[in-house]
């Protein structure tokens, strides 16, 4: 089964999300609650953790790329 990872609401009033590191390459497994990058909100620096554990499939989102809240930003095959 695939999971879809997707931009939590960071509560930044409705300003982008920008995408400053991914922690975990695709094909590496990963934990629920695990770290899986860094992003930049108008407020601070913040980290976005996995919402199930897995294998990371995708990353649908890449550094530098400014995202908002309910966005995909990977894949996690459970």
């Amino acid at each position: 089964m695939e999971i879809e990872i997707k931009m939590p609401d960071l509560a930044t009033t409705d300003s982008a999300i920008k995408i400053l590191r991914w922690l975990v390459e695709p094909g590496q497994p990963v934990k629920r609650g695990q770290v899986l990058m860094e992003v930049e909100t108008d407020k601070s620096t913040m980290e976005v953790e996995s919402v199930a554990s897995g294998v990371l499939q995708a990353q649908r989102a890449q550094v530098g790329d400014s995202l908002f809240a309910g966005q995909v930003i990977g894949v996690i095959a459970t």
